[in-house]
């Protein structure tokens, strides 16, 4: 039953990002349903699950074609639920702005890490263009984990004790 429900939510996640990632797209930039998922998983169960997690879902999206570039997918969303695992049980040791700031940061270092090598040729011919078009797809995916914030806040799920 356990395995039941850490199977689902990451095949569900997977299949919205596969179904709706084509019609929410504006010039390239889409949303990262994926990243919100691992983000949230590794909050709630740690580093290593959330490294496991990250790397099958962003091989899983890879090999069915959701991903930009092979193996980008499982790197990223390695290294974002890696960070993400130190902040698992840390609310209420951090002040509340410094959690949130490193939360915020961390899903912006895997939009930028993303973007780098997605557009590196516009990095190195436009900076301002480069800056917009990770600030674009950072802050059009950071809508939708705003959106989830009102049903499951990153503190709650930070103080979940789920084993």
């Amino acid at each position: 039953m356990v395995w039941i429900n850490r199977i689902i939510p990451p095949l569900m996640v997977f299949l919205i990002q596969f179904l709706l990632v084509d019609f929410l797209s504006i010039n390239l930039i889409r949303p990262d349903f994926i990243v919100i998922y691992v983000f949230y998983f590794s909050l709630m169960f740690g580093r290593a699950p959330g490294i496991i997690m990250g790397f099958t879902i962003g091989l899983l999206s890879d090999l069915t074609g959701v991903g930009s570039h092979f193996g980008l997918g499982p790197l990223t969303l390695s290294i974002t639920a890696y960070l993400t695992g130190y902040l698992n049980g840390k609310y209420e040791r951090l002040l509340p702005y410094v959690f949130h700031l490193f939360w915020i940061g961390i899903i912006g270092f895997h939009f930028f890490m993303m973007t780098y090598v997605r557009f590196q040729t516009v990095m190195v011919s436009d900076w301002v263009e480069f800056g917009m078009k990770w600030l674009l797809s950072f802050g059009y995916t950071m809508i939708f984990f705003f959106i989830i914030q009102f049903f499951y806040p990153v503190r709650e799920a930070s103080r979940a004790e789920i084993r």
